[in-house]
């Protein structure tokens, strides 16, 4: 690696926060004796690396400027230094870096032997990144506090405070395994994710009870694992057992002093300042442990290494759940992607390229794509039938509809972390589907549960919300039945939009006449239809019911059929709610609006809300709502699957998988 330059994030001086981090290339570093070169993957960032930045630990923090901070990793190693006969090329490792030297965050970094060990392939290099100095901290404290990780030693009561950051979350789980009864407090937001680690009582630490520390089962606790800011000493005396001790692990002078003092005054009840001496073998147990699923890391947001100042600015804010992550793996990195150059052409004008992973910008989160499905609006923007508002600009990735897994969340985020399973509806204008990876808004993607397939959930954005705004909003349709009864004609019945508006009006307690082509009657009658149409016979030509009924609402998802079929069969304040509205559907809205007609036509545009598309995959989930798959196409054939949609005569939903 000699003369070779990395990428790393650095600052100059004390002070500056964010702002005052700069973005570098500097020579890629060599191991000396008894030190690992390593790939860096995953970088976690922990209070003191802030601290140092601001001028906390001064002077004998930094050793000296320029200092690249951060200092849990985990990656690769990639050259040994001599004297190394534990670790060779190619081993993936977690390791803990000096404070004073730092050089986390970036490309590569030396590590020394002592502070290094293996990480096991069931440990992903985000878990093993939030290990060394938050995981040891917790470690180191308990063991202060008398536990014994194989729960043999006597039962104690255990307080935690600040129990959803980096160490809290740790430090709850390994009490547990301490068999200790756990109090913790949170905020509000994280009651139950705190219950959900293990934690027998919870606090609010905003409520007077909170502030107090008081158990609610009464109890005295036999040592406080202190993670929050300064707490006088005051409030935690009266809630300890009479030898009770409060381990602050981030003591400052007002703790060193009531230290002091309780020594000097021989006091049973201590407050004992604590200061991690980080060992490999508590680092490798630690890890031992994520791998058999006995403690869980968990990851506020992962940030790329193009973005490291939001990260920054997070840890400075205080507020994160659990674990801040810099990715290093994703740097500089490019996706295969599908996209068109200019209106028109078809399949034939899509490319296959290569283009960079985007980086998601406030609430925003990145996802790697597992499902795409297509819709008409997506050749249609290529046709050039939106112009000129869609698409933004070109080149242009196309498709919304996209189901994956989160890997990175941008600034604000927090509903959701990386690895969670969702369903995102993507901006129109920026497109962004046909790829491997994606940005989507916060507020237009919804989790997906482990009984939802990707490809189920990414049929759901468009289509799906189609048929529920024109069932709720324009029909008058309560989905949970509660409604008086309706008849409903859904035209193309079998298509996207038309396959879901079937079941939602028959969980809508409505009488479903459906048209369709011949050869999906069956399918529609098994969706729920009372009556099904072949279209292409005169009776479903004139769209007549077979048991005469007239219609209150007609949700048309095929072509454009005139008015004057429509007319006589609907109800005498039927309306047609046409969901791919076009010139003659907004004439003939406009003029019955003038004409103040009780029988309207209604254009509808979708207005997207996440609390519907959460509805209904909960309603895939339930099973009351199923998504028909047409057909799954590779990204790599992603013209088939346009080709397929343009010809309009898919049942169901046109999946393409990356």
């Amino acid at each position: 690696m000699a003369g070779k330059l990395m990428r790393a994030v650095q600052y100059d001086s004390y002070g500056g926060g964010a702002a005052g981090l700069k973005e570098v290339e500097v020579p890629v570093p060599s191991p000396s004796k008894g030190e690992v070169l390593v790939k860096v993957e995953a970088t976690t960032l922990n209070p003191i690396d802030w601290k140092v930045q601001k001028g906390a630990l001064r002077p004998f923090m930094p050793k000296k400027f320029p200092y690249i901070p951060g200092t849990d990793v985990a990656g690769e190693v990639v050259e040994v230094g001599p004297g190394v006969e534990n670790f060779k090329p190619g081993d993936k490792v977690i390791a803990g870096l000096n404070v004073g030297i730092g050089g986390g965050l970036a490309e590569y970094c030396v590590a020394k032997i002592e502070v290094t060990v293996p990480r096991p392939a069931e440990v992903s290099a985000a878990e093993g990144a939030s290990l060394p100095i938050a995981g040891q901290t917790a470690h180191g404290a308990l063991i202060c506090a008398g536990l014994k990780f194989d729960g043999s030693a006597p039962q104690k009561n255990i307080l935690i405070t600040a129990a959803s950051g980096g160490v809290g979350h740790l430090a709850v789980q390994l009490a547990k395994l301490g068999n200790a009864h756990v109090t913790a407090t949170c905020g509000a937001r994280n009651l139950d994710f705190v219950r959900s680690l293990g934690a027998d009582e919870v606090l609010d630490y905003k409520t007077p009870e909170g502030a107090a520390l008081k158990s609610p089962s009464g109890k005295k606790y036999d040592a406080v694992i202190q993670c929050a800011s300064s707490i006088p000493w005051s409030v935690f005396e009266p809630n300890l057992t009479p030898d009770g001790k409060v381990i602050d692990l981030t003591p400052g002078l007002s703790t060193m002093w009531t230290f002091a003092v309780k020594k000097l005054t021989l006091s049973k009840k201590q407050l004992v300042p604590f200061i991690t001496s980080p060992k490999a073998e508590n680092l490798a147990y630690l890890a031992e442990l994520v791998k058999q699923g006995k403690l869980k890391v968990v990851i506020d947001c992962k940030h790329a290494f193009s973005n490291v100042g939001a990260a920054w600015a997070k840890c400075i804010d205080g507020h994160a759940t659990g674990k801040i992550l810099c990715d290093l793996v994703m740097a500089g990195k490019v996706m295969h992607a599908v996209q068109f150059e200019s209106y028109g052409g078809g399949a034939a004008g899509l490319k296959h390229v290569e283009v960079p992973i985007p980086t998601p910008s406030k609430g925003e989160v990145l996802l790697k794509f597992e499902a795409i499905t297509l819709n008409p609006i997506d050749w249609k923007i290529q046709k050039g039938m939106v112009r000129p508002f869609l698409p933004r600009k070109f080149p242009h990735i196309p498709a919304t509809d996209v189901a994956g897994e989160v890997t990175e969340v941008g600034p604000g985020v927090t509903n959701f972390k990386p690895g969670d399973k969702v369903v995102a509806l993507l901006n129109h204008l920026a497109g962004g589907g046909l790829s491997e990876y994606g940005v989507a808004k916060e507020n237009l993607t919804v989790q997906r549960p482990p009984e939802v397939s990707a490809a189920e959930g990414a049929g759901l954005p468009v289509a799906g919300l189609t048929a529920h705004q024109a069932l709720t909003q324009s029909a008058g349709l309560k989905l949970d039945g509660s409604g008086s009864q309706k008849n409903i004609l859904v035209t193309a019945a079998s298509g996207g939009v038309g396959h879901y508006a079937v079941q939602l009006a028959k969980l809508g307690n409505a009488h479903v006449t459906a048209t369709c082509g011949a050869r999906n009657t069956d399918l529609v009658k098994s969706l729920g239809a009372d009556e099904v149409l072949d279209y292409k016979t005169p009776e479903g030509a004139a769209l007549t019911s077979p048991s005469g009924k007239k219609y209150d609402a007609v949700v048309h998802c095929a072509t454009p059929i005139p008015w004057s079929v429509f007319e006589p069969n609907l109800s005498s304040n039927g309306k047609v709610i046409d969901v791919t509205p076009g010139l003659s559907s907004m004439l003939t809205f406009a003029m019955k609006k003038l004409t103040f007609s009780k029988k309207q036509l209604v254009p509808i545009l979708l207005i997207p809300k996440g609390e519907n598309l959460q509805f209904l995959v909960d309603l895939v989930r339930q099973g009351k709502l199923k998504t028909i798959i047409d057909s799954k196409t590779p990204l790599s054939n992603a013209g088939e699957a346009w080709m397929k949609s343009i010809d309009g005569h898919a049942t169901g939903k046109i999946v393409v998988e990356p």
